[in-house]
């Protein structure tokens, strides 16, 4: 295949951003084994547990550490001393091809670390010019010895049960992210089912990208102490004990109702070995609480789920289906809405109504593979099979009911049939949808919105062939392998690229993958000490779809027209692009073009004036301009390093970037401020908070608005006239906790001892318990119901986390546009609350320690 012919601009050749090497062994393939969350993470499970890595793109933070060589030599240090006498003979006898036999620590500095080498493994498949994309990685393990069975009092009740588990000890079954904007640090929480079927939620403690993330929930736990008491005294019936074994897991997106912004609607569903969905709340009050069930089916159960997007139908309510695979073959939905309520405190509150049933397909007996919706069509597979659905008077496509296509054999080598499950279903463009099965192999449908047809066999080859070329490269670069068959000569049509999940970024042609090389020789006594799986970060460029729109065109797009960065971070959005632009030949002509992007964009009229009854998270992410702004600051970020010749004009604008950004940022925490000064007392912390926030004002005033002058006005003499009423006001001025002198606007006392100021409150900070950007330089002070790291739980599986929020009263908790937190600081902590990820670019939290 030709891979040297540019086309476009924007055309690449497919690309290879990053490659890595991991011990282990592969659980069974599954569509949900690797994913990206909305913060930019990507989690693929293994028997072990489960891997979460994190791209070094679009952050300020230190590059990750060089990796130790991730190869035999851990287990057999041996090992690279008969590489080297291996090569020695080969030299002795005349061998040439130096390359196939690299020394295995030479063989792996090709990996993830982006090193400086320019090499294409075996010369077929390129990287990017400045070497690979880095990754951190951390992950969590599965409680592998069981004792939790004990407490859960599990019984074996025959071989209904038994039968599901067939491993003397518990793997990994499957692995989702929550939303966006659910852990202290504004990220995801991770949700693992474990082959022993018992359920468990992790939370990064400090730094989600290489730290721990701690078990704070145990949702089998729960789920039987919410059980009646009379039922399990004398021990768990069968029902009951089929009813806490979860077989799948799926967890919905935020429910985008305007009334409801910031408050949690999003729902978890798990189905269980009885023929059940249950469906859980998380919610302001942090806790996982069951608030519905529905029975599917009287006879085998739900083996996938899948949620499809929230629709809204009026101010009050939101509609989404779930659809689901069950044991019989058949799909199955049932509609889910989500309505407003207001209780009788004046709270806002969701309540949930689950509608009918309905079966879709009655099936055919064949295991479903993977279900999905695209839209408002829904798509599952089977062996040799794919299924369309799509309703009647969808807004998606021209066409409605089902549609049964046909797979066919691509490519001539091991494995290339079209009998495997699928690993990926991706929306490619407009018309085309790309199905991926185990084997890497790709099958095309063409004409999606009109007449779905499975497309001309050489377009699914031209795709095949370049993740073949691809896991190929990777193959004969695997020390692992080269090591174990450095006698014989590897012939790649004999291998099978068992692909254990596949996941598309959205937009473009950039795919991550995990694969491990199989072949009739390694299917029979290599143990887990000596197999690996190998993570691919690739771009099939132009050997797949043509991406629509064009690359400077969607992104123009995405600044024009910004996603709510509440729900999604600024990186994890321009992820797709800033990597197609590195799969480039040369991205440097594409600097100006990029450039010409980042014009600041006025704020309306309505957007800058604001709501006197929205509360301050509204105010801070829901106003279009300054998304716009904050995704133009990381993009001129990321180019400033990007393009070396392009850096200073990047650096100046992004400096003005930032500056507009500030300003518009202390222009809404003024009017809000504003607002609650004619609300009660000032705490001596909350009059420090207002007057910093005036005095950063000030400063930037010469370049605002006139808006932002009479804000400042207003503000001072509300405060002023706060200050007069209070006969036992303290002084604000901020002292150096070192020597006692006054500290400037910049942080440096009279003695130059040198602090930092919280990039939200303006304060001082002076202790070590804060937060860092992950995406720029911003830090800040921890909400106090922060300061406590998250807590796990029990040995007896107990939840315990909640606990560390039921002192505080919740901002949202209160009725609309009232907004309370008791103490003498209870403006500085609304606003921090409110910074639920940076305000400055809409990236995500870092604990410092």
């Amino acid at each position: 295949m030709d891979v040297d012919d540019d086309g476009p601009d924007d055309a690449v050749p497919p690309t290879i951003l990053a490659t890595r090497a991991f011990p282990g062994i592969l659980p069974s393939t599954s569509h949900h084994n690797v994913a990206w969350n909305d913060d930019g993470q990507c989690l693929f499970i293994t028997k072990k547990g489960v891997n979460i890595v994190t791209p070094y793109l679009t952050t300020t933070l230190a590059p990750p550490p060089t990796l130790i060589d991730p190869s035999l030599s851990l287990e057999n240090p041996s090992s690279i001393v008969h590489e080297s006498r291996r090569k020695a003979a080969l030299a002795l006898a005349g061998e040439d091809d130096a390359s196939d036999e690299e020394p295995l620590e030479e063989a792996m500095d090709d990996g993830l670390n982006g090193s400086e080498k320019k090499d294409k493994g075996k010369g077929k498949m390129r990287r990017p010019i400045n070497g690979e994309i880095r990754f951190w990685s951390t992950g969590i393990e599965v409680d592998r010895d069981g004792k939790r069975n004990e407490i859960y009092g599990w019984n074996d009740v025959g071989d209904e049960i038994s039968t599901v588990i067939t491993e003397k000890e518990a793997t990994t079954r499957q692995a989702i992210w929550s939303p966006s904007g659910l852990s202290d640090l504004g990220g995801s929480l991770l949700v693992v089912l474990s082959s022993s079927m018992q359920v468990s939620v992790y939370a990064p403690r400090n730094d989600p990208y290489t730290k721990q993330w701690d078990e704070i929930a145990d949702l089998t736990s729960i789920t039987r102490t919410s059980l009646p008491s009379t039922s399990t005294q004398a021990g768990l019936s069968v029902a009951n004990n089929l009813r806490m074994r979860t077989m799948c897991l799926q967890w919905s997106a935020h429910v985008p109702l305007p009334s409801m912004f910031g408050i949690d609607g999003s729902i978890l569903a798990l189905s269980n070995r009885a023929g059940g969905i249950t469906f859980w709340s998380y919610g302001h009050e942090k806790r996982f609480r069951q608030i519905d069930a529905a029975q599917i089916c009287d006879v085998g159960w739900v083996t996938d789920m899948a949620w499809s997007s929230w629709k809204v139908l009026d101010d009050k309510t939101c509609e989404a289906h779930l659809a689901m695979s069950l044991t019989d073959g058949s799909i199955r939905l049932v509609s889910v809405r989500r309505n407003a309520e207001t209780d009788t405190s004046g709270q806002k509150v969701w309540e949930l109504r689950i509608q009918d049933l309905w079966i879709i397909d009655k099936g055919d007996k064949r295991h479903i593979s993977s279900v999905r919706w695209i839209e408002d069509v829904l798509i599952w597979t089977k062996s040799g099979t794919v299924h369309l659905y799509a309703p009647e008077e969808n807004g998606t496509v021209q066409w409605n009911g089902i549609v049964n296509l046909r797979l066919e054999r691509v490519g001539n080598w091991a494995g290339a049939n079209a009998l495997g499950p699928c690993v990926g279903i991706n929306r490619a463009n407009r018309e085309t949808v790309v199905v991926t099965l185990s084997s890497l192999t790709t099958h095309m449908i063409t004409d999606f919105t009109t007449s779905p047809t499975i497309a001309h066999p050489h377009d699914s080859l031209r795709t095949a062939l370049a993740f073949r070329d691809i896991f190929e490269d990777h193959l004969q670069a695997d020390p692992l392998i080269t090591t174990r068959f450095r006698s014989v000569e590897l012939k790649p049509e004999g291998w099978t690229a068992n692909t254990s999940g596949w996941t598309s970024l959205g937009w473009g042609g950039v795919g991550t993958w995990v694969t491990e090389p199989m072949s009739f020789h390694t299917l029979d006594s290599a143990t887990e000490g000596k197999r690996s799986m190998t993570l691919v970060l690739g771009n099939i460029g132009k050997a797949g779809p043509a991406s629509d729109p064009p690359l400077i065109e969607a992104l123009n797009e995405v600044l024009r027209n910004p996603p709510d960065l509440l729900r999604q971070s600024s990186g994890r959005i321009l992820m797709p692009y800033l990597l197609h632009t590195l799969s480039l030949k040369d991205p440097q002509p594409i600097g100006e073009k990029l450039l010409s992007l980042l014009s600041p964009v006025p704020a309306s009229q309505s957007e800058s004036k604001g709501d006197a009854q929205t509360t301050l998270v509204d105010r801070l992410w829901c106003q279009k301009h300054l998304a716009t702004l904050r995704f133009q600051s990381v993009l001129a970020s990321w180019c400033e390093i990007t393009f070396p010749s392009l850096s200073d004009r990047f650096r100046q604008t992004n400096t003005a970037l930032m500056t507009s950004i500030i300003a518009s940022l202390l222009q809404i925490l003024l009017q809000w401020c504003s607002k609650n000064l004619a609300t009660g007392k000032l705490g001596n912390l909350d009059r420090q908070f207002i007057d910093q926030i005036i005095k950063a004002a000030h400063q930037v005033s010469d370049d605002a608005s006139h808006e932002m002058s009479k804000l400042i006005g207003e503000v001072s003499e509300k405060l002023g006239g706060v200050a007069a009423r209070d006969a036992h006001q303290e002084e604000t001025e901020e002292r150096c906790p070192a020597c006692k002198t006054e500290v400037g606007s910049t942080g440096v006392c009279a003695k130059g001892h040198a602090w930092s100021r919280c990039s939200i409150t303006q304060l001082l900070i002076t202790h070590p318990h804060y937060r860092v950007c992950s995406t720029c330089p911003a830090i800040s002070l921890l909400p106090r119901k922060h300061l406590v790291s998250p807590i796990p739980v029990d040995e007896h599986g107990n939840d315990r986390d909640y606990q560390r929020f039921l002192a505080i009263d919740q901002p949202h908790s209160q009725p609309h546009g009232v907004e309370h937190v008791n103490g003498d600081d209870r403006l500085v902590q609304i606003a921090l609350e409110a910074a639920i990820g940076c305000i400055r670019c809409g990236g995500r939290w870092q604990r410092a320690v």
